[in-house]
């Protein structure tokens, strides 16, 4: 008998936009996905690359530095929302845990080593927390243990003064010297960014992965098959919490600052309306959505004092418009493109697999 842990699920519902549903389907929807995908990567990393040298000043390298820590922490959202169908209210208190551990560590004179293992740790527990009492929820309730621990690690950090310094916050937080330029910062960010979406990419791609979206298309299908549903949840939080934490980090070496807004409500909002405007289930998406989410807020705020306003507009349009998000949107308009090029001159376009079908009919005559 199989081993269900090790056992593969085929995908019923596929993933949207610029990451491949992993099943050649009909019409050529997985080359032509991919094609998107490799563009738009090859894209980011060349600009990603490239942006120090092209004369930006150190306020564009901070911003885009910014934006790179926020779609890393969208990304955590984006997998367990899209692989999992779990919708969390809880990575930023993830997130902001792991900023005050280095905080903490950072104000008992500990070097950056120390800082990281801590950090992470913290981490590890906080994600394993939120995974055991949530285990055995799904969907508005799963939302909503999620929300209640996020508030519950809030609460410690805004009370909790021996050890976060309350609503103080705890300052001159030290990162490694070797990142003390702004550039050589920006290019660490950029590389654990490439980290993070490969390790997330590859989770997708596992058997993991594919047990995950099972659990998300039929948790009684999968539960009637062997599988141990509660723990898969764990183990995906731990992923998810783990991939949070890291933008934590970050974030508190950017800004040698943390305090309790750092774990409040209004980032894990925030990571939820980057992974629905950049698109569910996208590879690109977390950094697009991120993008939109961090420049309205830190540019278009220069301008516009109601800049909450702006983005709720942006929001609702992306919701009404483009159901899949802008990544999403922009897969669907190249499928679009290309199948008006390849349709025949003065002819309707074939139906879904018919030439397939037709190349099978010819080779059985």
């Amino acid at each position: 008998m199989s081993n269900p842990a090790t056992r593969v699920t085929p995908v019923v519902r596929p993933s949207t936009g610029l990451i491949p549903s992993g099943v050649p389907g009909a019409s050529g929807g997985f080359f032509r996905s991919r094609v998107v995908q490799i563009v738009g990567l090859v894209l980011v990393f060349g600009l990603g690359i490239a942006l120090p040298y092209l004369g930006t000043d150190q306020f564009t390298i901070s911003l885009t530095s910014t934006i790179l820590i926020a779609a890393i922490l969208a990304s955590s959202v984006n997998f367990l929302v899209g692989e999992g169908g779990l919708a969390s209210l809880g990575h930023g208190a993830i997130a902001g845990a792991a900023a005050y551990g280095a905080g903490w560590a950072s104000k008992q004179g500990m070097d950056v080593g120390m800082q990281v293992l801590i950090a992470l740790g913290v981490t590890l527990v906080v994600s394993f927390v939120y995974g055991i009492l949530s285990m055995r929820t799904n969907g508005i309730y799963f939302l909503m243990v999620t929300l209640a621990v996020g508030m519950l690690i809030f609460g410690l950090a805004s009370k909790y003064s021996t050890v976060t310094n309350g609503d103080t916050g705890i300052s001159n937080i030290a990162r490694p010297e070797f990142l003390d330029n702004y550039w050589q910062y920006y290019y660490f960010v950029f590389a654990m960014f490439v980290v993070a979406t490969a390790l997330l990419w590859l989770v997708t791609r596992s058997p993991f992965g594919a047990s995950l979206r099972g659990i998300r298309d039929s948790e009684s299908r999968m539960r009637s098959l062997g599988y141990s549903v509660p723990w898969y949840k764990v183990g995906a939080f731990m992923i998810s919490g783990f991939v949070a934490g890291l933008a934590g980090l970050l974030a508190v070496w950017h800004t040698h600052f943390v305090s309790p807004t750092s774990v409040g409500i209004e980032r894990s909002i925030f990571a939820i309306v980057m992974v629905i405007l950049g698109g569910v289930g996208t590879l690109l998406g977390p950094l697009i959505g991120a993008a939109i989410v961090v420049l309205i807020e830190n540019v278009l705020s220069s301008y516009v004092e109601r800049w909450h306003l702006v983005l709720g507009l942006v929001f609702i349009l992306v919701i009404l418009f483009l159901r899949s998000g802008v990544a999403g949107a922009l897969a669907k308009l190249y499928r679009r493109i290309r199948g008006r090029t390849t349709r025949p001159e003065g002819g309707a376009a074939p139906p879904p697999g018919a030439e397939s079908a037709s190349v099978s009919n010819h080779t059985t005559a």
